[in-house]
């Protein structure tokens, strides 16, 4: 009895199910764990997208705390509008381009 059951487990055919089997479940393996990465990828991602939404969220409430701070409001005027008080100049700086100053070196 010990041999038929040993010559059943030597057939190529078992032998070959066994394989496509491990095979099979192997590549199933391999996919989900690609999928897993890449789903681990997405969450990091988006956690990112999360922490910089709730700093902007935070920066944005500061903002609306001061918009009746004078000196807030004097600030914004003074930066985004280029407002300037009475008897005050505005400067603005002008940047020259590198290449005008090289070509104004060549030509002297």
């Amino acid at each position: 009895m010990p041999r038929q059951r040993k010559d059943f487990l030597l057939n190529p055919f078992i032998i070959a199910l066994v394989a496509v089997i491990v095979i099979t479940a192997f590549f199933n393996f391999w996919q989900n764990m690609q999928k897993m990465n890449k789903l681990e990828k997405e969450i990091d991602n988006v956690k990112k997208e999360i922490t910089a939404a709730e700093a902007e969220n935070k920066e944005l409430r500061e903002q609306l705390r001061n918009t009746n701070d004078p000196e807030y409001i004097e600030e914004v005027a003074r930066e985004k509008l280029g407002l300037v008080k009475p008897g005050e100049m505005l400067l603005v700086p002008v940047e020259e381009d590198v290449e005008d100053d090289k070509k104004n070196t060549e030509e002297n």
